[in-house]
C-alpha cells in the first residue's frame, strides 16, 4: 500500500490531527507494507521527527535555493522552467522520469497519460486484487443504524464511525449531556430529530419525557407525540417551564433518609427521565442571560434526579460562548460534543478539534469513552416538508 501526499503545509495547516498519524505510518508502517511518499514546497514544512523516518528524500528546484538541505550552491544551479530535475542526498543532480508509458514526452496531456498508466498496470496485473478503501456514506437512515446494532443495543445510537463503518452510540447513564455545533443546514435540526426517536426506542413515554425548545420550530410534528412533554417557543415559555421542572427536580435529590442501597439503585424515585433538548442556543441565550439557568445546579446531579439536557448552537461565534453559563457547566462535566459542519476560523471548540466544511450529517465526536471520532449522523425522514 501506498500513502501519497500531496503538499505536506496543507495537512499541517488544515488536517494537524493526522499529522501524527501520517509519522507513525512513516516509521512502522513499511513492516506491514506500506509506503509514505509526501510532497511539500519547503523542507522546513517537515518538523524533525517526521523528517528522521524519511528514508528517501530528494530535492527538486526550490523557491530559495537557500532552504536546501542538500547543498545551497548545487541548488542554485538547478535550471528554471526544467520540470523533473534536482538534486538527491548524494549531491548528484538527476532528472525525474514523465508518469506515463505511451511512448510520449509530453507534460500537456499528463492526466490522461496518467490514466493510460494506471489502467495498463491494473489490466497487467494478475494477482489478487487490493481491498477497496471503505468510505462513510453521505447519508444514513436511522432504521439501518439500528439493523447494524441489533435489537439487543441499549446505547443511543448516533450514527456509524469513520474507522469500522459500525453503528457508534452514548451510555446514557454515563453521559447524560451532549452538545453540539454546526453552520446553518449542517444537521443540527436534523439530530435533535433523530436523538427523540432513539429516546422513544429506549424508553416508554412514563420511562422518558421530552423538553423541546425551538425558538424556529423547525421540530414541530416532528417528534413523538407520546413521549413529548412541551414544545416551547418563546422565552417566556420556556422561562416557566424550566423553573417548574428545575423544582420538581429538586424533590428528587437524594435525602439523608435515603440508605446506601437505594443511592447504588437510584430508587428513592420513581417517573420518567427528563429530555431537554434545545435547538439553536444562539437564539435561547440574551442579553439578559438563559432561561436554562436554573438547572445549572442539577446538571452534576444528573444520575440522580434523572436529568439529561442536548444542546445544538451555531458554530459562528462558538469560541466567545464558550463562557456562557450552561455552555460552560455542560463541557465542565466532560460531556460529548459533536462538531458538524463549520469554520475553522473559530479555533478548537472541542478539546483540541476544530470544525470544517463537512456534508451534511459528517460528524466530529469528542467524549472520555468514545475518543476522537469521525462519524456520519443517522438521517430520521421529517414527516412533514
Amino acid at each position: 500500500m501506498f500513502l501519497v501526499v500531496d503538499g505536506w503545509a496543507t495537512i499541517r495547516a488544515e488536517f494537524d490531527e493526522l499529522e501524527a498519524q501520517i509519522q507513525e505510518l512513516a516509521g512502522r508502517g513499511l513492516t506491514f507494507g506500506v509506503h509514505v511518499v509526501v510532497t511539500s514546497s519547503r523542507w522546513m514544512d517537515f518538523r524533525t521527527q517526521i523528517r528522521d523516518v524519511l528514508g528517501t528524500r530528494i530535492e527538486l528546484r526550490l523557491g530559495d535555493p537557500t532552504d536546501s538541505e542538500v547543498d545551497r550552491r548545487l541548488a542554485a544551479g538547478v535550471p528554471k522552467s526544467r520540470p523533473g530535475r534536482g538534486l538527491t542526498m548524494t549531491r548528484h543532480h538527476f532528472l525525474g522520469a514523465v508518469p506515463r508509458v505511451d511512448g510520449s514526452g509530453s507534460v500537456d496531456d499528463l492526466g490522461e497519460g496518467v490514466e493510460d498508466l494506471v489502467a495498463r498496470v491494473g489490466a497487467a496485473w494478475q494477482g489478487p486484487r487490493g481491498p477497496k478503501l471503505r468510505l462513510l456514506p453521505e447519508q444514513v437512515t436511522l432504521e439501518r443504524v439500528r439493523e447494524l446494532a441489533g435489537a439487543d443495543d441499549r446505547r443511543l445510537l448516533l450514527g456509524v464511525d469513520e474507522a469500522s463503518l459500525a453503528p457508534i452510540g452514548l451510555n446514557l447513564a454515563e453521559e447524560p449531556h451532549l452538545y453540539l455545533f454546526g453552520d446553518a443546514d449542517s444537521g443540527k435540526s436534523a439530530f435533535l430529530r433523530a436523538y427523540a426517536h432513539e429516546v422513544a426506542r429506549l424508553h416508554t413515554p412514563q420511562q422518558a419525557k421530552l423538553f423541546v425548545v425551538d425558538y424556529r420550530r423547525a421540530l414541530l410534528g416532528e417528534l413523538p407525540e407520546e413521549h413529548l412533554g412541551e414544545y416551547l417557543t418563546t422565552e417566556k415559555q420556556a422561562s416557566s417551564a424550566v423553573e417548574g421542572i428545575t423544582e420538581f427536580l429538586r424533590t428528587r435529590l437524594p435525602g439523608p433518609d435515603v440508605t446506601a442501597e437505594q443511592l447504588r439503585a437510584r430508587s428513592w424515585w420513581s417517573g420518567a427521565e427528563v429530555y431537554f433538548l434545545v435547538d439553536d442556543y444562539d437564539l435561547v441565550v440574551t442579553s439578559a442571560g438563559s432561561p436554562l439557568r436554573p438547572l445549572v445546579p442539577l446538571l452534576a446531579q444528573a444520575g440522580d434526579v434523572g436529568l439529561h439536557l442536548v444542546l445544538t448552537r451555531r458554530s459562528g461565534g462558538a469560541s466567545r460562548a464558550m463562557f456562557e453559563p450552561v455552555i460552560q457547566s455542560v463541557r465542565d462535566l466532560g460531556s460529548p460534543g459533536i462538531l458538524l459542519s463549520g469554520s475553522p476560523d473559530e479555533g478548537a471548540l472541542i478539546g483540541r478539534a476544530k470544525a470544517s466544511p463537512q456534508p451534511p450529517g459528517r460528524a466530529r465526536i469528542v467524549s472520555r469513552e468514545l475518543g476522537d471520532q469521525v462519524l456520519q449522523l443517522a438521517w430520521h425522514p421529517p414527516r412533514v416538508g
